[in-house]
């Protein structure tokens, strides 16, 4: 199976429309973990289409905390060197805001 479930804080959410209509987002989340002393920071690039699109671009802010799920998918992409790159992408099935640390908004 190719799922994962990511947890962490969202980046700035740009939501855009494709040539059809379709909602398209994409963010990245950052994920912190700990190495003895060292906090590693991961960062997971994240996409979502149709409604969960339009959902998350309404009701996520950037530095909100985060649970999204679904699967990976990788991009190809060249880099300014002209050199071939991959990276993997989260597309989302379900996502929400995670209210482990929650913080009152005002």
């Amino acid at each position: 199976m190719n799922n994962m479930v990511a947890c962490g804080n969202s980046t700035e959410i740009e939501l855009r429309y494709t040539q059809s209509g379709k909602a398209v987002v994409s963010f990245s989340i950052a994920m912190k973990s700990k190495k003895g002393e060292e906090v590693i920071t991961t960062w997971q690039k994240v996409e979502a289409w149709d409604s969960l699109a339009e959902n998350l671009a309404a009701n996520v802010q950037k530095g909100d905390r985060v649970m999204v799920s679904g699967r990976i998918k990788t991009d190809e992409y060249t880099n300014k060197e002209g050199e071939k790159r991959t990276t993997p992408v989260l597309v989302a099935d379900e996502a929400g805001v995670s209210l482990r640390w929650s913080r009152d908004r005002d």
